[in-house]
């Protein structure tokens, strides 16, 4: 299962969700899940390039928060639509969800978003290498206020372009640890 988070704004310009669409076209292509937070912006582009695929084995899956409208929450593109009582507003604390799609993932890809993405990206390099996170960000653009050095500096691998990102996913989830994951 591959996690794909970023910035909810449902006001996103073609350009920003581009990769993110390319990316869960990827996923299904490569028959996992796609798991994200359901909701939209770089999740509905990442649900809708995923569910684009016809010959897929995966699901799109949407861990849902507690209390979001039911009109954007879960986008239509979520297949499983898992609702949580937690409503996160601290993304980072017990009643967040972020710990749900992080923990369930076995890698995390993220696009420039606010405390959120910042959150999930934090708890996927906390989990001692458990959930690998690559980040594709360029040099102007931020996750939670944390630019590309920042990010590097938290661990995080920096990609720029869809090659980048599949390269980082082909790469570590045939290693022996990721071994049997496709479904």
């Amino acid at each position: 299962m591959i996690a794909v988070i970023g910035s909810s704004a449902p006001d996103l310009t073609e350009s920003q969700t581009h990769l993110p669409y390319c990316v869960g076209q990827w996923i299904a292509t490569a028959q996992y899940h796609l798991l994200t937070g359901g909701g939209p912006g770089v999740m509905a582009a990442a649900n809708e390039g995923f569910c684009s695929v016809p010959s897929r084995a995966g699901i799109s899956i949407g861990v849902i928060p507690d209390g979001k409208a039911s009109t954007i929450y879960p986008n239509k593109w979520v297949e499983l639509p898992i609702f949580t009582h937690l409503k996160g507003e601290n993304p980072k604390g017990e009643a967040s969800r972020n710990h749900i799609n992080v923990r369930s993932a076995h890698a995390v890809v993220a696009f420039p978003g606010g405390a959120g993405t910042r959150a999930e990206v934090e708890l996927g390099v906390e989990q001692d290498k458990s959930c690998p996170v690559v980040a594709c960000v360029s040099e102007n653009e931020m996750i939670g206020g944390l630019g590309v050095d920042a990010l590097r500096h938290r661990g995080v691998v920096i990609v720029n372009d869809l090659d980048g990102i599949t390269r980082f996913l082909s790469k570590r989830l045939t290693s022996p640890m990721f071994s049997g994951l496709q479904y």
